[in-house]
């Protein structure tokens, strides 16, 4: 890839022994980089290390046709695929590659993921990964921009799994996991709203409801309430919700809290049931499990390890 091109993604590349293997490191922050391997013709793994908040936009880089899985260990952050917007999260979202950046920024400081991207016409059909490969395609074809999220307890047992071979640089571990975990997916029920498109109306309440939530996330909001206000019936407001948004509406004002409470536990010295409060939960402890389900750390740790590493790169 050309140097300029990765210039516009805000990273730049180093040379290594290993023909397979990409280091880079980011051009306006250093401590960011990213470790680009190709275990496969046509398969490759990207491990992102993010220790400050990244931004990037209108990149030149066009990608490559195909499809990709992600994950986020640590943090999270949006990226675009074609006009949608995604939420990368601790869930494997699998869908089309990046065929040009239009806008990808982290949401925290501290960012640890993968990418794996499937560039089907580069794959060899003579190989031992191509049944799986095969497989896969078989049963994500029709992805739109929008994408598919599993939470299976195998799948994200398997995607830390993966990210622990990453950690040690193992080739060969970080080359079995994958496959792994792309069969697997392969073995995933997909529900057909996740392959019929949205056709956006301006004038549609969905995207009035999705501001409603965006301004209202502090108040105590359920489903009911919200069919209620907007007259839209349940079935109808989750389905166009998660054609439109990639989550249905719960889980999207669930996302938007707990990416706001990151925010708050490391820019500010508020008491954690303060920011519980301000972010719509009564219950802490509700709080604190919806927290460690999105970031994998309970609230205290989170903040801990951000002040730990912030004393670290200091």
């Amino acid at each position: 890839m050309d140097k300029d091109l990765l210039a516009s993604w805000g990273f730049k590349k180093y040379p290594t022994k290993n023909k397979r293997i990409a280091e880079y490191e980011g051009i306006n922050s250093p401590k960011n980089k990213m470790i680009s391997y190709e275990i496969f013709p046509g398969i490759c793994v990207m491990y992102i290390k993010l220790y400050e908040k990244y931004s990037a936009r209108n990149s030149k880089y066009k990608g490559s046709f195909g499809y990709r899985i992600a994950y986020c260990y640590e943090g999270n952050y949006y990226t675009h695929i074609n006009d949608k917007k995604i939420l990368i999260t601790r869930e494997i979202f699998v869908g089309k590659s990046i065929p040009e950046s239009i806008e990808s920024y982290s949401t925290s400081d501290r960012t640890i993921a993968f990418n794996i991207v499937i560039s089907p016409r580069k794959i060899e059909k003579e190989g031992d990964y191509y049944k799986i490969i095969e497989n896969f395609i078989r049963n994500v074809d029709g992805a739109l921009n929008i994408g598919f999220n599993f939470s299976s307890r195998d799948t994200i047992f398997l995607a830390n799994q993966l990210i622990e071979a990453l950690k040690k640089k193992d080739m060969i571990l970080i080359s079995l996991k994958t496959l792994e975990l792309i069969h697997l997916i392969s073995n995933e029920k997909i529900t057909s709203n996740r392959k019929k498109y949205y056709k956006e109306d301006l004038k549609d309440e969905i995207i009035k409801i999705e501001k409603y939530l965006k301004d209202n996330m502090e108040k105590d909001l359920d489903l009911d309430f919200i069919c209620q206000k907007f007259m839209i019936s349940k079935t109808n407001l989750n389905i166009k919700f998660v054609r439109k948004f990639q989550y249905t509406p719960i889980k999207y004002l669930n996302n938007l809290r707990m990416i706001k409470s990151e925010e708050l536990l490391s820019k500010t010295d508020k008491e954690i049931i303060e920011i519980a409060e301000s972010v719509g939960f009564k219950n802490p402890s509700n709080f604190t499990r919806s927290f460690k389900k999105f970031t994998g750390l309970s609230p205290s740790k989170y903040r801990k390890n951000i002040k730990l590493e912030k004393n670290t790169l200091s």
